[in-house]
């Protein structure tokens, strides 16, 4: 059984359980659409028990989606501690780099995989990007606000220096949201066509203790532009693109 949850007319949030539906980030509407996936204990446990452990680690690449395979290049050392759970990581991250470029037409991806033990971005803001992937594997997922709790008068610089609880940002009854652990969130930003001054406002959890291995993907290059999802023999995702499009409102910058 797969859903779709459409938030109320005006949310900027779509919840989905299939990954075909991450499509509906070409909504105009929607600022933020977050797959709850199922949690593959096999991955997670790599992420918790040996990525977590290294408070050193950042891994930042650039991902060539025609190579297909080995998107997230880790350490010898740290894939000998695990190598089944090293495999297996690594699969789902090349296939987390397959399913953002086939909802963009990317051609070539940034990568970041990182452990964090403090808030990153601590303070609510957007990011100038078309799109960004998010995902935590372990620990304490991104905080979002839906767009009509917002009061972006007072978003980042304008702020004058009050925190975010203070300032004006956060409308009565506005309600801090979170990314559970291993879900993956797509957050629209301010570079999407048409999108400016209403990219996703996000910012970092705070951690009271411990950290979080989070993995970002941006798009570098792209070409073509995204039609949708059909499915081939297997059940499988597969983009439909109308190159004759180009950069159409619907593709990332």
């Amino acid at each position: 059984m797969t859903w779709t949850y459409f938030a109320p007319l005006g949310s900027s949030s779509r919840w989905v359980s299939d990954v075909v539906d991450l499509a509906t980030i070409h909504e105009g509407a929607a600022q933020i659409v977050i797959w709850r996936r199922a949690i593959d204990e096999r991955v997670r446990a790599f992420a918790a028990d040996v990525l977590l452990s290294q408070e050193d680690l950042e891994i930042c690449a650039e991902v060539d989606v025609a190579v297909g395979s080995g998107a997230c290049p880790l350490p010898p050392a740290l894939a000998r501690r695990d190598a089944e759970g090293a495999r297996r990581f690594g699969e789902d991250v090349d296939a987390l780099c397959q399913i953002f470029a086939d909802l963009t037409g990317a051609t070539r991806l940034g990568l970041r995989l990182v452990r964090l033990a403090g808030a990153m971005c601590p303070r609510f803001h957007t990011d100038y990007v078309g799109v960004r992937l998010l995902t935590t594997f372990c620990g304490t997922g991104t905080e979002w606000i839906e767009e009509s709790a917002v009061d972006r008068r007072f978003l980042g610089h304008r702020a004058n220096g009050a925190d975010d609880a203070s300032s004006g940002l956060l409308r009565p009854g506005a309600v801090v949201q979170q990314v559970p652990e291993f879900a993956v969130a797509l957050l629209k930003g301010e570079a999407w066509p048409g999108n400016e001054g209403r990219g996703a406002v996000h910012r970092s959890p705070a951690l009271r203790r411990g950290a979080r291995v989070l993995l970002s993907l941006d798009v570098l290059e792209q070409e073509g532009a995204f039609e949708g999802f059909d499915r081939d023999g297997n059940g499988r995702p597969v983009p439909q693109r109308s190159p004759a499009r180009g950069q159409e409102c619907g593709g990332t910058p």
